[in-house]
């Protein structure tokens, strides 16, 4: 024992460097385990209570030292490091800058292999990302399937009208089990003719008799749906806190709340598929720099000058024009009542009947709301780096129609409408898909920011960047220009 003890208390100096403190630690085990075996070798009769006493004290003060040596040997070691670049903060400390000097996000973010495996861990897996409009839910058996990338969802209607989303997948063999959108109340596998209801539970398994197989734990597996802003939403992680917290905390957007989305009606919608990476997508939503450029003929409409920030705390990007400029095309404001309830975007800057207001909520969705009319662009990667499926939508209330206007009246002002916003759009997917090859040019590292026109895109980049490090920031100020002197170190 007086060995053992002698032994301990020669490591009782703890050295600087974190090799000196392994050693330490590593003696001190050999010393416990000495004192161990003493303990053990020994019976009650032989060893004295004195020396049981020394033996326990022996014991005390190795578990003391060693919770010091633990505590001092933590403090020294370095942070993990990230399983991949791609979630390492510091591949975008140029972004992170203050905005006057930022750059933009590193250009193999939207065509490298490895970046989007991790984007699908970090961004799809684990946020709230939007899929589909409610209009398309609205009878029992209503469904639709959801790629994104290789992942399938299938969203259901039950007969109660409550929504339900699975992964689109048959767990018996692993068929997908359907395709495209439509109605019907059962989800069939074209495999096997294993069949589920709504809700995802297993109903039917024909030629498959088998008395230890428990149906009721063989469901399809589900994903969390949650309907905000007229978007169904869809999640995978069963931590994370509704739509509304991920976009603004327990407030949401709230004049988004208020807009009577569910009152809309689809009067058409256009799907394109795009090279290019949907994020350049979302950015050029987001910034009016281009629209002279790019888009003569909306800029009669919704011109530079007029566009102005809208933004509000939280994790999307706001913006407005204010006042739009009649100019004798298919969208002025006279073509249509404005939209009833419509003012619930008000607010004592902007008039919603004259102005248009401008979304986009991480990660995925645009939403332009005209005083008559709204459209959205819901984008989603394809399998492929640099892809991406989107979905233009236009809706419109019945009672934005012109008393006026005959059925045949109406219809090709609303054919006109979409035929707008749809010009409107491919000329910003020429322009992205342009983008998608010049940013894989190997000596381009990324571009400055104009702080008045583009500092939507260096918001959105950092709430992407946040996601992909894993960072939790209290959700981002009204105006946010500086994420390291605002943001960093900060968490909620």
């Amino acid at each position: 024992l007086a060995q053992a003890g002698r032994q301990f208390e020669a490591t009782a100096r703890v050295p600087a460097d974190m090799l000196g403190i392994r050693k330490v630690v590593a003696r001190r085990i050999r010393a416990f385990s000495a004192a161990a075996k003493v303990a053990e070798a020994q019976s009650p009769a032989v060893v004295s209570g004195a020396a049981l006493h020394n033996l326990d004290s022996q014991i005390e003060k190795i578990a003391r030292r060693n919770h010091e040596l633990e505590a001092k040997l933590a403090e020294m070691a370095p942070p993990a490091m990230p399983d991949s670049p791609w979630k390492d903060p510091a591949t975008y400390a140029a972004t992170r800058r203050n905005l006057d000097f930022a750059l933009s996000l590193v250009p193999a973010a939207y065509y490298d292999a490895s970046y989007q495996e991790v984007e699908r861990e970090m961004i799809w897996q684990k946020k709230w990302f939007a899929a589909e409009h409610v209009q398309n839910f609205q009878s029992h058996g209503d469904f639709r399937v959801v790629d994104v990338g290789p992942q399938s969802f299938v969203i259901t209607m039950d007969r109660h009208g409550e929504l339900h989303a699975f992964h689109n997948v048959c767990r018996h063999r692993g068929a997908k089990l359907c395709t495209g959108g439509g109605n019907k109340k059962r989800l069939n596998c074209p495999y096997h003719h294993w069949s589920y209801n709504l809700k995802g539970e297993l109903v039917g398994t024909p030629h498959f008799d088998q008395p230890h197989f428990d149906r009721s734990s063989t469901g399809l597996i589900p994903m969390r749906v949650e309907a905000y802003a007229g978007i169904v939403w869809l999640c995978a992680d069963p931590s994370a806190g509704s739509v509304a917290d991920q976009l603004g905390g327990s407030l949401g957007v709230p004049e988004l709340e208020r807009y009577p989305f569910q009152d809309l009606k689809i009067v058409g919608s256009k799907d394109y598929r795009i090279n290019c990476d949907w994020k350049l997508l979302a950015e050029n939503f987001m910034e009016y720099y281009h629209l002279y450029a790019v888009h003569p003929e909306l800029a009669k409409f919704s011109t530079v000058e007029q566009h102005k920030d809208n933004q509000g705390p939280g994790n999307y990007v706001g913006f407005v024009t204010n006042p739009l400029t009649n100019s004798g095309g298919c969208m002025d404001l006279n073509q249509f009542h404005p939209t009833p309830g419509g003012q619930a975007l008000s607010t004592p800057e902007w008039d919603a009947k004259d102005t248009a207001f401008f979304y986009h909520l991480f990660p995925n969705v645009s939403i332009t709301v005209y005083p008559h009319s709204v459209y959205t662009l819901i984008m989603l990667p394809q399998q492929e780096p640099g892809r991406t499926n989107e979905k233009l939508t236009l809706l419109q209330h019945p009672g934005s129609r012109l008393e006026t206007d005959t059925d045949d009246q109406y219809a090709k002002k609303v054919e006109a409408a979409l035929g707008f916003v749809c010009n409107v759009n491919q000329e910003d997917v020429d322009i992205c898909e342009m983008v998608g090859q010049g940013v894989q040019q190997g000596p381009y590292e990324g571009g400055v920011f104009s702080p008045t026109m583009e500092n939507t895109v260096y918001r959105y980049q950092n709430m992407v960047i946040d996601a992909l490090t894993g960072a939790t920031p209290p959700l981002y100020p009204p105006v946010m220009n500086d994420y390291e002197a605002q943001m960093a170190g900060r968490s909620r």
